[in-house]
């Protein structure tokens, strides 16, 4: 089963980047950590996207665009849905990928859903 994320987890852009997200709520929490929504994905930036060469035509992943899969179907919090460890999408980088970031961890592992 899937654990939700949480403040704690740590997302990463293929190219090894960080994102970091700012949850939009703090009722729901797990060892304290509020945990996120998928809306607070689409707002996630990444400061440290090694996607940087300019003469290759390549630009840093910035953001997230979309995410593509990784939504609670059981758990929300003021009608969002809960983001989940499968979630999964694209981000604002050229090239262009399908899939350019992923979750590395949930940042816990008490609270699963399915």
């Amino acid at each position: 089963m899937p654990h939700v994320l949480t403040t704690a987890a740590v997302i990463r852009c293929v190219h090894s980047g960080t994102f970091l997200v700012t949850p939009s709520q703090h009722t729901l929490t797990v060892n304290g950590a509020p945990v996120l929504l998928l809306s607070d994905l689409l707002t996630a930036t990444v400061p440290d996207c090694t996607n940087t060469n300019a003469s290759a035509g390549q630009a840093p992943c910035v953001k997230i665009t979309a995410v593509s899969t990784g939504a609670s179907r059981l758990l929300s919090v003021g009608g969002s849905p809960v983001a989940l460890d499968t979630a999964k999408g694209t981000s604002q980088a050229v090239p262009v990928l399908p899939v350019a970031w992923h979750v590395s961890s949930a940042g816990q592992n008490r609270l699963s859903t399915d």
